[in-house]
């Protein structure tokens, strides 16, 4: 298997998948392979340098498909940030570039006739682990830095470019808009 050393590199391979496939689930595979060859190289790009968040965790957008038919966002833990319940419009695929991940997916329930959302299944990611978000089937989640000391970096492939999304409420499982911001754009024309 032949790993993938840059940025530029990784888009192509990503090019390549949404062109070589149409449904949703063989790029979810082919982008799995794809990102399994880049992680343990991914601290020699550009990633090792993105800043973290003081307040928050930081994103970072390294690449919009121009069809739409995917993104790449890079972001950068401080050790206890993580991410408000939420889902996504589309599927992605997650790997952990540095550090260690907690993903915690939910699902609905209902405890004495009130809805609510509860943690159905949990792990923790170390770097270069893989992981999924397909909806609606596996997709209200959560994530953040599990380690209490070491920065964590995640790489992030969405089927499109993700404008909005809901974040959830977990008590009541009532959802509200959310928008998405970057904290830098990569510019990988001169990379």
């Amino acid at each position: 298997m032949v790993g993938i050393r840059t940025l530029n590199a990784l888009v192509a391979e990503m090019d390549g998948v949404v062109e070589r496939w149409s449904s949703d689930r063989d790029r979810i595979n082919g982008t799995i392979e794809v990102l399994e060859r880049f992680l343990p190289h991914a601290l020699e790009t550009e990633l090792a340098q993105l800043p973290p968040g003081e307040q928050k965790y930081s994103r970072h957008l390294i690449h919009v498909d121009p069809a739409d038919r995917y993104s790449m966002l890079a972001l950068v833990w401080r050790p206890g940030q993580g991410t408000p319940l939420h889902d996504h419009p589309s599927w992605g695929v997650l790997g952990v570039a540095r550090g260690r991940m907690k993903f915690v997916n939910y699902g609905e329930s209902d405890i004495e006739g009130h809805r609510c959302l509860m943690p159905v299944e949990t792990f923790i990611g170390a770097a270069g682990s893989v992981g999924t978000v397909f909806p609606p089937h596996v997709d209200i989640h959560r994530m953040a830095n599990a380690d209490r000391e070491e920065m964590a970096i995640s790489l992030h492939c969405y089927g499109c470019e993700v404008k909005e999304f809901s974040i959830y409420n977990a008590e009541t499982a009532e959802k509200r808009s959310a928008s998405m911001a970057y904290d830098s754009v990569l510019d990988l024309s001169r990379a």
